[in-house]
């Protein structure tokens, strides 16, 4: 009778230490990609939002203009911008509030709430937005909104991009996260965002 050997076939000790190494070069330039690309989409989003925010705030005081500049009594002014009253600075034409403010819609008046009102009446489907400290709010908005008062300025963090064990309260910008800050008193909009 004739004994018959089956030899199994496998990787060898060597073979497996090259396959990990391998591996784990790759993995060394496909992280700093992928962070640099998920980057890249959170400013992106940024970018779409302050762009269309910007825009929409350009029109509000095209539409105080076209109204013949009002200036309201009591410090609040209004405008029908496409049907949606705004409330809006009488002397600049700039949005500072939705048509709830019932005393004082200039912009030196500002505060947070009256900056999410203006995120949430000029932009058509605004993204949805929270004043609010709790984490579980927070993920489930887009922005969260600030203010700094010392610049009369409106500050929206994009919330994907936030530490929850450190969330931004009112005053200047966080460095290091993305969002967009707002200006009642000049109408500007200026973009903040992560580093690739």
């Amino acid at each position: 009778m004739i004994a018959s050997r089956v030899y199994s076939k496998g990787f060898t000790l060597f073979e497996l230490v090259i396959v990990v190494i391998l591996l784990a070069i790759i993995m060394s330039f496909a992280i700093p990609q992928y962070l640099g690309i998920k980057n890249q989409a959170y400013n992106s989003s940024v970018d779409a939002v302050a762009g269309g925010f910007a825009s929409a705030v350009g029109m509000v005081k095209g539409q105080w203009e076209l109204e013949g500049r009002p200036s309201g009594k009591l410090n609040t002014t209004f405008v029908n911008y496409g049907g949606v009253i705004v409330g809006v600075d009488g002397t600049k034409g700039t949005p500072t509030s939705d048509e709830t403010t019932k005393i004082d819609t200039r912009a030196l008046a500002s505060n947070a709430q009256k900056c999410r009102q203006v995120l949430r009446v000029i932009l058509q489907d605004a993204p949805s937005s929270t004043l609010s400290n709790q984490v579980s709010i927070i993920k489930s908005v887009s922005f969260l909104v600030r203010y700094n008062a010392k610049n009369t300025q409106c500050i929206y963090y994009l919330t994907n991009t936030l530490d929850t064990k450190n969330i931004p309260t009112n005053g200047a910008v966080v460095p290091g996260l993305a969002g967009f800050s707002y200006f009642p008193q000049t109408g500007k909009v200026k973009v903040f965002k992560l580093s690739n």
